[in-house]
C-alpha cells in the first residue's frame, strides 16, 4: 500500500502535487464566515436534523430526504473512480499521469482500495476531458474509469 506524500513538493506542478494529501479532500467548497458568526458559534455548514429510525415491512429503516441526499453527493459532483484490473502503479505515478493531462483546474486523488482510487475534479470541462476516454494505460497498467 502506498504511503501518502510527505516530502515537500518541487518542480513543475508542485502546487497540484501538494493537493495529493489535503485535509479538504472531502469537504465542500469553503464558505467564508462573518466575525459575528464565528463569535456566536454558528456553523457555516447546514446540519441535518436528527434522523430517527423507523420501520418498513418489519425492518429497521432510515428515511432520508432528497435534499439531504443531494447535499451529501455535492462534493462528488465532478468525481470519477479509477479501477486497475491486474496491477496498480504507485499513487505518485498515477498523480504524475494526471498532471500531464494538462487539466484546467486542480484535482485530488486518493486511494479507496488497492485496485480503486477516487479522482475528484473541480469542473465539468475536466470531467468530460478525462471521462471521454473511459480507459487509459498508465505506465503499462490498464485503468478503467467509472462515474
Amino acid at each position: 500500500m502506498d504511503a501518502p506524500l510527505s516530502r515537500a513538493p518541487s518542480g513543475i506542478g508542485a502546487a497540484k502535487r501538494a493537493n495529493l494529501v489535503d485535509s479538504r479532500f472531502l469537504s465542500v467548497i469553503n464558505k467564508s464566515r462573518s466575525f459575528k458568526d464565528v463569535i456566536s458559534g454558528k456553523s457555516s455548514t447546514s446540519s441535518f436534523p436528527d434522523l430517527k429510525p423507523t420501520t418498513h415491512c418489519g425492518m429497521i429503516s432510515q428515511w432520508v430526504s432528497e435534499e439531504e441526499v443531494f447535499a451529501l453527493a455535492a462534493p462528488f459532483q465532478f468525481a470519477l473512480i479509477g479501477k486497475f484490473s491486474i496491477r496498480r502503479p504507485k499513487l505518485d505515478l498515477i498523480h504524475q499521469f494526471f498532471l500531464n493531462l494538462k487539466l484546467y483546474t486542480g484535482f485530488f486523488i486518493t486511494l479507496l482500495e488497492p485496485k480503486h482510487f477516487l479522482i475528484k475534479l473541480e469542473n465539468n470541462l475536466d470531467l468530460n476531458h478525462i471521462f471521454g476516454h473511459r480507459s487509459y494505460y498508465i505506465f503499462n497498467s490498464y485503468m478503467k474509469l467509472f462515474k
